[in-house]
């Protein structure tokens, strides 16, 4: 079973996915913080990372970046209630996000999107 790292700070959200990841065939581990995230990749490096962008200890692409250079070459999916212009304009020169997820989103299209990335 591929591991899919949920980082999200927001405990409702964080189910939902958790929800759609394991319908998707995947093992879900959340962390709420960038500091969880990073070292829940170091112990157990995952096959798919969905990052919210605003963390409590810092911003996602910041985050992102981090894991990138831990992880390789895993895919990590940004999702937010942020346009992904406004979303990734401190990233246009290295953006560290494989995709973007805009909140709120319709589970039916992201579970398709989870099973294709866990095949």
């Amino acid at each position: 079973m591929k591991r899919v790292l949920i980082v999200e700070d927001s405990a409702p959200a964080a189910h939902l996915w958790r929800e759609l990841a394991s319908l998707a065939g995947g093992e879900a581990e959340v962390a709420r913080t960038g500091a969880e995230a990073l070292a829940a990749a170091i112990a157990r490096p995952p096959a798919l990372v969905v990052m919210d962008v605003r963390l409590p200890d810092g911003s996602g692409v910041e985050w992102a970046r981090k894991l990138r250079e831990r992880i390789g070459g895993a895919p990590i999916w940004a999702c937010s209630g942020l346009d992904a212009h406004e979303l990734l304009a401190d990233a246009w020169d290295d953006p560290p996000f494989a995709a973007f997820v805009a909140k709120p989103f319709a589970a039916g299209e992201v579970l398709a999107r989870l099973k294709a990335a866990l095949a």
